[in-house]
């Protein structure tokens, strides 16, 4: 029988994929104690993790010649730390693939396939040009084909807020939310979506409508 590692090469995945596939890897293995001393170290994934997302964000706004060449040296980083950081999980497993699971890596031989997004962050409602309107935004999601918001102004007695049916919004700027009644706290919240799913939706975040 083959033993089962953990797979470590992603060369093959596109920029997003690659970003979605890291954060799947820092959260699933934050915390586990399958792993007690990863090598590299979390902390720094996570800082070539989050150099990685800024440059890449950097690249999709601006496209030029600096950006992308800036962006592909990052993501080069991001490769050879997952792919130690795989070698180190497979050690730790030793065939196991529950462990090897438990780690947010493809078992080797499982072709890695679109992940579903993160869940948006930075999510904030402000007051927009005109009373009785309030602006939603939050930082775009890599991978993500569009949003779904909601929100309400609606709570229940025990403080649960209602929520309606969900809105779809192409960008993570410029959505106007309309109308609103002055004086008046409303709750929103955001998740992101694609082709293999949805995330977990933001924590709600609050406004009183002026």
């Amino acid at each position: 029988m083959v033993k089962r590692t953990a797979r470590g090469g992603f060369k093959h995945l596109r920029d997003n994929d690659l970003l979605n596939l890291g954060g799947t890897v820092l959260l699933a293995m934050d915390g586990n104690a399958n792993f007690p001393t990863p090598d590299p170290t979390l902390v720094a994934v996570q800082a070539t993790y989050d150099d990685y997302k800024a440059k890449l964000e950097a690249a999709s706004r601006k496209g030029g010649p600096l950006e992308k060449s800036l962006k592909n040296d990052a993501r080069e980083v991001l490769l050879a730390q997952l792919k130690r950081l795989a070698h180190y999980v497979s050690g730790v497993a030793d065939g196991s693939l529950s462990v090897i699971l438990s780690s947010g890596f493809p078992p080797s031989g499982t072709p890695v396939r679109q992940l579903p997004p993160m869940t948006p962050e930075r999510v904030r409602l402000a007051d927009y040009r005109q009373s009785g309107q309030l602006q939603l935004g939050f930082d775009a999601v890599p991978g993500a084909w569009l949003y779904e918001y909601a929100y309400s102004s609606d709570k229940l007695p025990d403080g649960t807020i209602v929520w309606p049916d969900a809105l779809v919004a192409r960008s993570s700027r410029g959505n106007v939310i309309a109308p609103v009644t002055p004086g008046v706290t409303y709750y929103a919240r955001v998740r992101a979506r694609n082709g293999a799913g949805v995330s977990d939706w933001s924590e709600p975040v609050s406004l009183i409508a002026r």
